[in-house]
């Protein structure tokens, strides 16, 4: 049914925009539309300077004070816990490599949940260090998941395909490091200021957090790599990429 509905909106529509250069190609396959009839506008992040301008001191006092966090002094997962997220191969990755430095992972339940939760509560169950180095919270106010993204050490999201994927963009241009996948979008995303694994290869994934964990250096010139690949999916190149769409249909951008 859904199908049948995407099939009849790309028969009527005059153009279609998507947010990405793996969505555009998707859009071309699967539901036959011609090339000429799809744009790539990408998407863009703009996060409140209200947020982003507070100083490192009062985010880390922040970060101490309600979570028992040092400032990147722990890995970061935050989406909808379903199958394309990858949350557990996440942990069964973060468990494989050893570190000590705490994960937490933010999300609520959504589809087809239960494979992705049961080795993390399988962990909690049982106890022990590997349990006390997880946390997990199904929601959390946005004012406090900005600081979280600023004070981690490395956002992981590793997903098996994302049609443009935020949480990446969201960490770069919050000065995180990421570990995310080739699935999808996110290369595209990316660009070259992240560690990029396979998300279907645990073993991989695992050397990817071992690698973000051990080298402060690798995180340093993620940081700064990251901020200039943001900068390419800010509001501003995003208007210019829509007003260049809206003339390309002949239609006002005004």
């Amino acid at each position: 049914t859904y199908r049948a509905l995407c099939e009849t909106i790309a028969r009527r529509a005059d153009h279609i925009a998507v947010v990405s250069e793996t969505t555009r190609q998707d859009v071309i396959r699967l539901l036959g539309v011609d090339e000429d009839r799809v744009t790539n506008t990408y998407q863009a992040v703009s996060l409140p300077e209200k947020l982003t301008s507070r100083s490192q001191a009062d985010v880390t006092t922040e970060l101490e004070g309600v979570f028992n966090l040092g400032w990147k002094g722990y890995f970061l997962h935050f989406g909808a816990i379903e199958p394309k997220k990858n949350l557990g191969r996440i942990v069964e990755a973060y468990l494989a490599s050893g570190s000590q430095t705490p994960l937490v992972i933010i999300g609520g339940r959504a589809w087809l949940d239960e494979g992705e939760t049961a080795l993390l509560n399988q962990v909690k169950r049982d106890g022990g260090p590997s349990a006390d180095r997880i946390r997990q919270y199904e929601y959390m106010p946005f004012s406090m998941l900005i600081s979280l993204i600023r004070g981690a050490k490395a956002t992981l999201f590793p997903s098996l395909y994302e049609g443009f994927g935020l949480p990446v963009l969201e960490s770069m241009a919050l000065s995180t490091a990421v570990l995310t996948s080739t699935g999808g979008s996110l290369p595209e995303v990316a660009g070259d200021a992240s560690v990029i694994v396979d998300p279907y290869d645990v073993q991989a994934i695992t050397r990817g957090i071992q690698a973000l964990d051990a080298d402060e250096g690798l995180r340093l010139d993620l940081q700064t790599r990251g901020v200039l690949q943001a900068a390419k999916f800010s509001p501003e190149a995003y208007q210019t990429r829509l007003t260049d769409l809206y003339r390309k249909v002949g239609v006002s951008a005004d």
